[in-house]
């Protein structure tokens, strides 16, 4: 445990066990969801994970071509 904590610091040692944490939750709880696909296991993690790779990819792109030159005010 200790080891766990020096190797990857207390903020994401905290992280992990909350994961952890809900990961049983999820196999241990019932979810009532509005459809029957949030039903499916792991539905919210998966669909949480997509989401921000979507995002991530919509900005890069979006930086690619919104991006001004270093010098662009000195002009």
């Amino acid at each position: 445990m200790k080891y766990l904590i020096e190797k990857f610091g207390k903020i994401n040692t905290s992280v992990l066990f909350l994961c952890i944490i809900f990961l049983i939750l999820e196999l241990i709880g019932h979810r009532h969801g509005e459809t029957s696909l949030e039903d499916v296991l792991f539905f919210p993690a998966f669909f949480g994970y997509v989401s921000c790779i979507v995002i991530f990819k919509i900005g890069v792109s979006l930086r690619s071509f919104l991006m001004k030159d270093e010098d662009y005010y000195d002009k």
